[in-house]
């Protein structure tokens, strides 16, 4: 029997895909012991799931004396999935596998229209660069193929099936929702001739959901991206938390922290509206006339007064951007964005006392049961952070939806991304 990855496998088979996931490699005899399943039993599931292209040949392991034993690997380049952003003069691609690794990156030029013929032309790149990523990897794949006895008793046509059923899950399109002219339902139509199935996401979400696979640490974050256009998202339980929604549109998200007010009356927003936090928390708020947002730093770093006087008014702008936030959700708190790469350590350090100091519970006053006087700190136990420095992780995120959902597909449950020794 071959297995087709559509078809469902049987508990026995997924448990065994779970642990080489998790494990990254294992030979039969540590399966068998592991999930205390006989030897033939292995070597069946083990066969199928070949011959499926869902597993695949290890490397040797270190002889002891004896004939050195074969692992066995989860084929993370199996499937693959691809995430795209595009920005005023570029559209970017990122393909990646199943652990979340980027296979590949990919730049074009093309100036930002938002027509019809624009979202074409994209769906266009899309396709291309998927047909390109699956032949590259399929390519590797041949040239690295070993014999595939020690894994199946299968005919070498097997290994032919293995390498030959990458296929990409689907694309996820960063889209933001305050700079797309096209509205949603028209941007779907013209990009139905993108070869995969898609999904639209905010570039926050895509952030906030590669922050949360990398580090399963996570449980509860706000997530802000101090941009030229700031933006935030929500992580629930180490998952991105938004509504059910169609994959055509985005709806009202959870996390938008950019407009929420945080000086009523003040200075006018891009919404239209006043005393958004994006009119505030902005890094280009920070430039005097003629200065760009490197200058600015450079200058800082110097001990500029007039500069340092800048940044402390907008790091007590971002601290209590993030008091309110948190005041909903007493999550901790991860710093991305274009500015996050210019925050050293000190800054983060002086933006997390700013934080305790304006939150409510920072002190508290009052007296003990016995009607003593009670006068002490309780400092809110959070962190807070830069994200990870990556300024392509939002393509990675757009790509996860799909990584995730295939994954759970697979194997009966959610999986956690397995920590890797190797850089992602």
């Amino acid at each position: 029997m071959t297995l087709t990855t559509t078809q469902s496998t049987t508990q026995a088979q997924r448990t065994i895909i779970r642990y080489l996931y998790t494990h990254r490699q294992a030979t039969k005899q540590q399966i068998a012991r592991e999930l205390n399943l006989s030897m033939p039993t292995i070597t069946q599931h083990i066969r199928e799931l070949a011959a499926s292209g869902i597993i695949a040949p290890g490397p040797l392991l270190k002889s002891t004396g004896g004939r050195q034993a074969r692992t066995i690997i989860f084929n993370r380049n199996h499937r693959l999935a691809i995430g795209i952003a595009t920005t005023p003069t570029t559209a970017t691609l990122r393909a990646i596998n199943l652990y979340g690794e980027t296979v590949a990156d990919f730049n074009r030029t093309l100036p930002w229209r938002g027509d019809t013929a624009y979202w074409q032309r994209i769906s266009t790149i899309a396709n291309d660069f998927a047909t390109q990523v699956i032949g590259n990897v399929s390519n590797v794949s041949a040239r690295h193929a070993v014999d595939n006895a020690a894994v199946t008793a299968a005919s070498t046509n097997t290994a032919a099936t293995a390498t030959n059923v990458t296929t990409v899950l689907g694309i996820g399109l960063c889209v933001h929702d305050d700079r797309q002219p096209v509205a949603p339902l028209n941007l779907t139509q013209t990009i139905q001739t993108v070869h995969y199935p898609y999904a639209l996401i905010h570039p926050a979400d895509a952030a906030a959901s590669a922050e949360a696979w990398f580090d399963p640490t996570i449980s509860d974050a706000i997530c802000i991206y101090l941009d030229r256009v700031p933006s935030g998202s929500l992580i629930i339980n180490g998952q991105l938390h938004q509504p059910q929604h169609a994959a055509s549109t985005i709806p009202h998200r959870n996390g938008a922290i950019e407009h929420m007010t945080l000086v009523p009356d003040g200075r006018e927003c891009q919404c239209g509206r006043r005393g958004c936090m994006a009119a505030y928390c902005s890094p280009q708020t920070l430039p005097e006339d003629y200065e760009s947002i490197p200058g600015f730093f450079s200058v800082l770093e110097q001990g500029e007064t007039h500069h340092r006087e800048r940044m402390n008014q907008w790091l007590d702008y971002v601290a209590q951007a993030i008091v309110n936030a948190r005041s909903i959700v007493a999550g901790d708190v991860i710093i991305g964005g274009e500015a996050a790469q210019y925050l050293d350590h000190h800054d983060i350090a002086e933006l997390t006392r700013r934080v305790i100091a304006r939150s409510a519970l920072s002190t508290y006053h009052g007296t003990h049961n016995d009607g003593t006087h009670r006068d002490d700190t309780a400092q809110p136990q959070f962190t807070l952070r830069t994200a990870r420095a990556d300024d392509r992780q939002h393509l990675t995120g757009a790509a996860l939806p799909f990584v995730t959902r295939y994954l759970t597909q697979l194997t009966g449950e959610r999986v956690v991304n397995a920590p890797s020794q190797s850089a992602q």
